[in-house]
């Protein structure tokens, strides 16, 4: 019996898979635009009646998060997002701009190499999908153990469709024999023009990343300001549902909150009403202890579970309703686990005195952890977001919704209107005939 080490063979997959990749751009630029839009409208009609059966695999395997939830994420991709994609600009037709006398063409960057989570990786497997069918790019997906098995089943049935589309398939391909090994040579590779790793506080390190584009994702330490003169009942809703959706798992998910004093007592009383539990300090320290390691970080097995479950295995009696456990501290801390990311419905929560001093109380925050990505203020003062927009060191704010949600630019499945909301990059300004002008990077 001939024995070859997992690592080699992974190597070796990764490789092949690389090779056909880069084989299939020639093939992928000469597809017509109605064979692109045909798969990917097949796409919608035959996954979208499997979300249900996607995101209950996807947390049986792994498990983290909630199936319910991801399941709405899973079919937002499936409909808005995929929407979102037909409206941009097509890939390789040209369009004139008389105003600057000028010619703009949307192209693919090349081969994309997309590192896949632990958890919510259905709706992320399908959104970066969908953005690289959509701009021709071939792209290669891995995901570790902990989520191989769902992964591989659902790009499967992408596979079948694409089959059936006539798509190339060497273009949407999946690392099986999974090994560190594979994807780090695979990342590493001059050929691969864009590396999406998903992975939070794991990224893969690359030496070298001349001429590709690199992003790295994070749940990130997400401040929401209550102002004097908030919509304190919409912001509440906001706040617990951005931070119970998926167990806080979901990027851009609301990490703390900082209220002025005179409308503290206010505030807590619309939190309570929809399902927040304020710690004692007692308590702090019990979950802390349990969920927490001695150097701050996260055990993982505790990661992405319900406000119930944290308090059960912490000993703290909370009501069945409990949907987000509340640490209400003085200050900010750059030991304290409550001061960072928080990778389940843990809150904590900060009062100050007037606007200025809450101020830099979030840039503390955004500040402590170094990867702040977004910041919500709730206000009807005109002047003070004004102030707070121009200060605050983060990608992205928010103003009237919460971060969890309103960076995505939408209610991630949630019925009914929602508040607008600043998305997570500028939407592509319109052409002429109605379309939109494709990014610059589109994946």
């Amino acid at each position: 019996m001939s024995l070859v080490d997992t690592d080699l063979r992974s190597v070796q997959e990764a490789r092949i898979l690389l090779e056909h990749a880069e084989e299939s751009r020639e093939v992928l630029e000469g597809l017509p635009g109605t064979l692109v839009d045909g798969f990917l409208e097949a796409l919608r009609e035959r996954l979208l009646p499997h979300a249900a059966s996607y995101a209950q695999l996807a947390v049986d395997e792994s498990d983290y998060g909630n199936a319910e939830d991801e399941q709405a994420l899973i079919e937002w991709v499936l409909t808005e997002l995929l929407d979102d994609v037909y409206a941009q600009m097509p890939t390789q037709e040209l369009y004139s701009r008389s105003t600057t006398h000028s010619v703009e063409v949307g192209i693919s960057k090349g081969t994309v190499v997309s590192l896949l989570p632990d958890w919510l990786c259905i709706p992320t497997m399908l959104s970066q999908l969908v953005c690289a069918v959509a701009s021709k790019s071939p792209i290669i997906f891995s995901a570790r153990q902990r989520t191989h098995a769902t992964c591989k089943a659902v790009i499967e049935d992408v596979r079948h469709v694409a089959a059936e589309c006539h798509y190339p398939l060497d273009a949407l391909t999946y690392l099986e024999l999974y090994a560190p090994e594979g994807e780090e040579w695979l990342a590493a590779q001059p050929a691969v023009r864009v590396l999406i790793d998903s992975r939070e506080c794991e990224h893969i390190h690359v030496a070298d990343t001349t001429g590709k584009d690199v992003y790295c994702a994070s749940i990130g330490n997400n401040p929401v300001f209550v102002e004097q003169t908030a919509d304190l009942a919409l912001c509440a809703e906001e706040v617990v549902y951005g931070k119970s959706f998926c167990y806080g798992m979901l990027p851009g998910a609301e990490q703390s909150v900082v209220v002025e004093q005179s409308v503290d007592e206010a505030f807590k009383t619309e939190l309570k009403r929809r399902g927040c539990y304020f710690l004692s300090d007692e308590e702090c320290q019990r979950l802390y202890h349990v969920c927490f390691r001695e150097d701050g970080r996260t055990y993982r097995e505790l990661i992405g579970k319900s406000a119930c479950d944290l308090a059960r295995r912490a000993d703290i009696a909370v009501p069945g309703s409990t949907r987000v456990l509340v640490a209400e501290k003085p200050y900010v801390s750059e030991r304290s686990f409550f001061s960072r990311t928080k990778y389940g419905p843990v809150l904590s929560y900060y009062v100050e005195e007037n606007w200025r001093d809450a101020c830099e109380k979030c840039i503390e925050l955004i500040l402590n952890s170094g990867s702040g990505n977004a910041l919500s203020i709730f206000s009807r003062d005109g002047e003070v977001v004004r102030q707070f927009v121009l200060k605050k060191p983060v990608g992205r704010i928010l103003v009237n919704v919460g971060t969890g949600m309103g960076a995505h630019g939408d209610g991630g499945g949630r019925v009914g209107p929602r508040p607008p909301a600043i998305p997570r990059c500028p939407r592509p300004s319109p052409l002429p005939d109605g379309k939109a002008r494709l990014p610059r990077i589109w994946v």
